[in-house]
């Protein structure tokens, strides 16, 4: 690979520094690559890109300035990398992640290279987008539905997409958000509309030209006011596309305004050779792809497929519904979240109010300053993070926050009043964190279904990290992340119609809070902890569920999360607490049982447990080690939970599994828990470079476990090496059922009047009721006499069960006075088994149906009589479908 690179970089006319500090890079992971069947290529230009990016930052880095430090253009742009070795930019993500090459570079280096990422996931999802709409919107091509995989690009099309990359590059500047960037195409579609003949323009396009030509209408440009033209255009586009005209308002107002301000020509479209020098300007000062090539379908930019529409940026499935698209999948998403909100409202509802003056401690004005004192923040604090040109965005996603928190709240309180029977919540409605929580998390998932974006590395949605994702909120709301926690749950139970995507992104929040933000210095956990009782966590149940009368688990109410236990006073803390040592607990008589802190512990452990089971299968650790590796986990979660202040769940992960390994003489060094632990999906190098020691130290994970952990834990590990005093192993998490299992009933997302119910009665029941077994409960030879998986058979058959039917109706109309156990229904005629005995063949109860063959000793299968079928056969004229479709004669 080395000879590889040195061609490529001759082919390029790399600097010799930089040559070099490539090949430093290749030799430090060549050995990674290879064994990972990475193509030599690929490693190669992944080596290099980063010796490129690397040498942008040296010059002001190695002055010790950091914090100022200034962007050089590169110089080799990624483009032409691509183009010299011939590579594709997707594949080079995989081989990026694949090669380990990011490891041990700078954070500029990590944040341009994320910049690259959010930027390609953008175009890709757009330009194919922006294809068909230029398409749908102007005469020059001959169908906007052409079934041509190529496309002309004409000067008015590159015009288009110019004026919205530049707009794109100046005023979002690096925005991941996809629906953002599509609102943003649009208005540059409505301005490119606007100047552009009728004559040009297809319908509906050319028809609201004519109309404002004829009605004489002023359009002027206002900041204040969205242009009566360009106002009916958006309209237009945003009927066509399915979209929200007030978003794409906010957009106009906050983005493109700004944008336009900065062209040289007021009135008309600027000249084709200005946008392309600006564009130029811009490409060679960011250094990495060439925007415009996707106009001409460049295989260096596309996604590595053989279907064009896969190479265009469309996710990878069979289907051509247009439904498919990134773009059609992210406005689906933003549009069902407006659905749901439609009928909400910007204040308490009737039943809210009613709520509110039935409790003994009126919490409406509490509940109003609290509102408005948090919708300030957050657009003052959004508008720091994102720029002052987004407000109108900030005010209408917190307007879209706040009509989500009236509802859920409204939804949680009739779940309290069904299971309690009263509906005074003072105690609760009067909680400042719950209130905070509640309305943090509805911020979240507005902000979610915003911040979607298409992934083409991975065919999938996901949301991006920004400088506004959690825990952001939290620092925005004055909250702490274990009190936002505890909403988590119910507020998924509450609003039943929430995406798949944003349940995700919660589930990511959750796992966030588990990990690492609830064990931060200043937790209420940490409190909680000192004050209750000892938690005993239970993996039977589904995480935040409680047994109760008759071992049926219910999910944790607000009410319990929030309000147990009651906090002590000052006078009820125990004189044993110990910032130093928090095992070291109140007395018994002051603990009461938390329900926060038991599903608190519920969840964390059943997290340490997968992780720790993903880690011992890449390293090959027996069960049996594997076992005792979590019992010291969970000892050190239970009893040694200072531990965990300041550092990550994965750091104790590792130490569990690096002491009790070694003191069962199991030769598993650290470096190769560290290598293994890379390969996980959630692995973070700052998990094994940057462990807290105490105050502002910090060290290696060797170091916090030399420094630390074997110092806290040291005589308990030790007991591991002898079965004399080896302590009892703890029980193993298992799988807990999934959410939807608790509701009789769910909806399917993104499908309307689609239900799935569960089988109220199964016919594979307990043998003790007589009822049909299950074929991995009977024994072979029963098993014999039953057929299972296999279909009726032949029309003929089909034809004979309908004669039958018509026959049993006939002798019900001619003799009502019959009894029913008389009628049988025959589906077969008189067969012959294996042995030569005649028999007859019925079904059993319309499930398993006995196909009437003999067993090894000749036993023919009973005869059963069909009274009352679990089909539910009825005496219809019309002859049985399967599947909805008659059969074939």
């Amino acid at each position: 690979m080395e000879l590889d690179l040195r061609r490529l970089a001759t082919a390029l006319s790399l600097p010799a520094v930089i040559t070099d500090d490539a090949l430093q890079i290749l030799a430090e992971v060549g050995a990674k690559a290879h064994s990972s069947g990475q193509v030599p290529q690929l490693c190669c230009v992944a080596c290099i890109y980063v010796a490129v990016t690397k040498a942008r930052f040296r010059e002001t880095e190695e002055e010790g300035s950091p914090d100022s430090v200034n962007v050089f253009a590169p110089c080799v742009t990624l483009q032409d990398i691509l183009n010299k070795a011939s590579a594709n930019i997707v594949m080079l993500f995989h081989a990026m992640k694949t090669s380990h090459c990011m490891e041990d570079v700078s954070s500029n280096v990590r944040d341009t290279y994320s910049q690259l990422q959010r930027k390609y996931c953008i175009v890709a999802a757009l330009h194919l987008k922006f294809e068909k709409l230029f398409a749908a919107i102007f005469q020059e091509n001959p169908s906007p539905f052409s079934a041509s995989t190529t496309t002309t690009v004409t000067p008015r099309m590159k015009q288009s997409w110019l004026i919205f990359l530049l707009a794109k590059g100046k005023v979002l500047q690096g925005n991941p958000e996809l629906v953002l960037n599509f609102h943003l195409l649009l208005c540059c579609m409505a301005h490119v509309i606007r100047w552009t003949p009728s004559f040009l323009l297809r319908p509906p396009y050319a028809d609201v030209i004519l109309e404002h030509l004829e009605e004489g209408l002023p359009d002027k440009d206002d900041s204040c006011t969205v242009p009566v033209l360009v106002g009916s255009i958006l309209k237009v586009l945003c009927t066509e596309m399915g979209c929200g005209y007030d978003d794409v308002e906010s957009v106009y107002h906050s983005c493109w305004l700004r944008y336009t301000q900065t062209l040289p020509v007021k009135e008309g479209l600027p000249e084709l050779s200005w946008l392309e020098t600006e564009y130029r300007s811009l490409y060679m000062l960011e250094g990495d792809i060439d925007e415009m090539t996707f106009l001409h379908h460049d295989r260096h930019l596309m996604s590595p497929s053989s279907d064009s529409d896969e190479a265009s940026g469309i996710p990878h499935t069979s289907q051509t519904d247009p439904l498919c698209t990134p773009v059609r999948t992210a406005m689906t998403t933003v549009q069902q979240l407006k659905n749901i909100l439609n009928t909400a409202q910007d204040e308490p509802s009737s039943t809210l109010k009613t709520y509110f003056s039935n409790c003994s401690t009126d919490p409406t004005e509490g509940i109003l300053q609290r509102v408005a004192a948090l919708k300030t923040a957050f657009v003052s604090r959004f508008l720091l993070a994102t720029g002052d040109n987004y407000k109108d965005i900030a005010q209408q996603r917190c307007h879209l926050a706040i009509r989500l928190y009236y509802r859920v709240m409204e939804a949680m309180l009739k779940m309290e009043e069904q299971r309690l029977n009263t509906s005074d919540f003072s105690n609760l409605l009067n909680k400042d964190t719950f209130h905070r929580s509640l309305l943090a998390c509805s911020v979240e998932v507005i902000m979610t279904t915003y911040g979607v974006s298409w992934t083409p590395m991975l065919y999938t949605m996901a949301t991006t990290d920004t400088n506004t994702s959690f825990p952001w909120i939290l620092d925005v709301f004055e909250l702490k992340a274990y009190d936002f926690f505890k909403v988590l749950e119910t507020f998924i139970l509450a609003e039943p119609k929430l995406t798949k995507e944003v349940i995700k992104h919660l589930q990511h929040i959750e796992n966030k809070i588990l990990e690492r933000v609830a064990w931060r210095e200043g937790s209420p956990l940490y409190e909680a902890i000192l004050t209750s009782e000892m938690p005993r966590p239970s993996f039977q149940t589904s995480p935040g569920s409680r047994v109760t009368n008759g071992n049926i688990p219910h999910s944790s109410t607000a009410s319990e999360m929030y309000l147990s236990p009651t906090r002590f006073s000052a006078a009820q803390q125990s004189p044993y607490r110990s910032p130093a040592r928090l095992h070291c607990r109140s007395p018994g008589p002051h603990r009461r049982k938390s329900q926060s802190l038991q599903l608190f512990y519920n969840k964390v452990c059943k997290l340490a447990y997968m992780r720790l089971q993903s880690l011992c299968k890449l390293l090959c650790v027996s069960a049996e080690m594997e076992h005792r590796i979590w019992t010291a986990l969970e000892f050190c979660l239970l009893h040694r939970p200072e531990l965990l202040k300041n550092r990550h769940l994965d750091q104790i992960i590792m130490c569990s599994v690096y002491a009790i390994c070694k003191v069962s003489g199991c030769d598993t060094k650290f470096k190769s828990i560290v290598a293994a632990y890379k390969n996980l999906p959630t692995a973070s190098q700052t998990v094994y470079k940057e462990a807290w020691i105490s105050g502002e130290e910090y060290d290696s994970i060797i170091g916090f476990y030399n420094r630390v952990y074997m110092q806290t834990l040291k005589n308990y590990i030790l007991r591991f090496t002898s079965p004399d005093v080896m302590p009892q192993l703890s029980p193993l998490p298992c799988k807990s059922p999934s959410r939807f299992s608790q509701s009789p009933v769910v909806t399917v997302p993104g499908r309307n009047n689609f239900y799935i119910s569960p089988l109220r009665e199964s016919p594979f029941g307990s043998p003790t009721h007589r009822e049909l077994l299950s074929p991995g409960q009977m024994t072979p030879r029963t098993r014999a006499l039953y057929s299972f998986g296999e279909g009726l058979g032949s029309s003929e058959k089909l034809k004979a069960i309908n004669e039958s039917m018509r026959a049993a109706a006939a002798g019900k109309r001619s003799s009502p006075g019959q009894p029913r156990s008389q009628k049988r229904l025959k589906f077969d005629a008189d067969t012959a088994d294996s042995n030569g005995t005649t028999t007859k063949s019925n079904t059993a109860n319309g499930h398993g149906a006995s196909n009437g063959n003999s067993n090894g000793n000749g036993a023919a299968a009973d005869h059963t009589s069909v009274t009352r079928s679990a089909w539910t056969l009825s005496a219809a004229k019309s002859p049985i479908k399967i599947n909805g479709k008659s059969p074939k004669k």
